[in-house]
């Protein structure tokens, strides 16, 4: 059986951050956090949330990788649409 769930918008504070304000010892990971401007459910979500806990705990200074704006791409608009009706 496959997902099943029906999504809903989220509101704002309805997940944490990946490392919450003033916690000192605890980071979040994966589907569970907020990630701002990024698509939930997706393997790229999951392991920029684990990166910006793990880093941040750990006080690594690396770049976490820019978030895709699949979104907003013409190309993929239009083939959603085109997928949609077919």
């Amino acid at each position: 059986m496959g997902l099943v769930w029906d999504p809903e918008a989220n509101a704002v504070n309805d997940r944490p951050l990946p490392v919450p304000t003033g916690v000192k010892n605890l980071g979040f990971i994966s589907q569970f956090v907020e990630i701002d401007d990024d698509v939930v459910f997706t393997v790229e979500y999951s392991v920029r949330a684990a990166q910006m806990a793990v880093y941040q705990r750990l006080g690594i200074e690396r770049k976490i990788p820019l978030i895709t704006q699949n979104s907003k791409s013409l190309k993929v608009q239009l083939d959603v649409v085109t997928k949609s009706f077919t």
